[in-house]
């Protein structure tokens, strides 16, 4: 009898252990953190730690390590979405950050001595899931999200990537990711707007379908300019003008085929003002390779 109750409660023993570590390494989206806006106490000098936030520009990761060198690798996995355009942030050579072949997941290593190192980028997924070590060691006493800066309970993490919806004033459309060109459409869609870029720089086009419809409208740079403005099948009466290194308007009568133009930018943000045959309709502006809608018109994209 005694081993058989010896024997239970080891089982029992076990079974909770199993059940712990099991809750300690799942993923959990804490709801309770916000990662909006850049942590307050983010500067050089401050000791070794991650900072975690998002932002009109998109996610970003710093890493500070006071006086003392420390090595930080992770992955960060996105859920239901994409990775878009991402950069370092004052890497060194030994330092590395890629993107898998379906662009769902970053990963990085490398070290920070003293200053502030880190990357950033863009995605138009649900939620973004971090799983974050210090010199080989998950600590959740490391991680500062948000303007809060506030600790995850675990590691893994999942944040929430909602965003506050753009306006009819130009907010950053956040979710939206300009990359790629939309799929499936071209010459002979019905009238719309095609926005996209890639590493030629940026696009816009116009479809029309079987009738004649006019598109007109302007692109302006925030805190850049605009350059390399060059038009794709236009006709006599279309135009296509720079009036001002920060601003491109246009107006292109397109009939049955496709037409546009191609431009290039160093500007933080470009803000869209569409129109076709003077309305503002933003259900048949199609933005990137998942031709994604912007809710409202005019509306702001990023251009980093």
């Amino acid at each position: 009898m005694r081993r058989l109750l010896l024997g239970i409660l080891v089982l029992i023993l076990l079974t909770a252990n199993l059940v712990l570590v099991e809750a300690q390494n799942r993923p959990t989206t804490t709801p309770s953190l916000d990662p909006t806006g850049q942590p307050k106490d983010l500067k050089a000098g401050q000791s070794h730690r991650f900072y975690v936030w998002r932002d009109d520009k998109g996610w970003h990761l710093r890493t500070t390590t006071g006086k003392e060198k420390h090595f930080f690798a992770g992955v960060v996995s996105v859920v239901g979405g994409k990775i878009g355009n991402f950069s370092t942030f004052q890497f060194e050579k030994k330092d590395t950050l890629k993107v898998n072949s379906t662009r769902t997941q970053l990963a990085f290593d490398f070290a920070t001595d003293t200053q502030i190192d880190g990357f950033d980028f863009q995605t138009d997924a649900q939620s973004v899931k971090f799983d974050l070590r210090m010199d080989g060691k998950r600590n959740v006493d490391v991680i500062y999200v948000g303007t809060n800066a506030e600790s995850p309970r675990n590691i893994p993490f999942e944040l929430s990537n909602r965003a506050s919806a753009p306006t009819g004033s130009g907010g950053v459309a956040e979710l939206i990711i300009p990359f790629g060109q939309p799929a499936g459409m071209g010459a002979g869609s019905s009238q719309r707007f095609l926005i996209w870029r890639d590493n030629n720089g940026w696009h816009l086009r116009t479809t029309t379908g079987r009738n004649k419809h006019t598109f007109s409208g302007e692109i302006t740079a925030d805190s850049g300019f605009i350059s390399e403005v060059f038009a794709i099948s236009t006709e006599k009466k279309d135009w296509v003008i720079l009036k001002d290194p920060r601003r491109v308007v246009f107006n292109l009568n397109t009939d049955g085929a496709i037409d546009g133009f191609d431009f290039r930018t160093n500007a933080n943000n470009l803000r869209f003002n569409l129109n076709i045959d003077g309305k503002l309709r933003p259900n048949v502006v199609y933005i990137g390779s998942r031709a994604a809608n912007p809710p409202a018109v005019p509306f702001t994209l990023s251009a980093k």
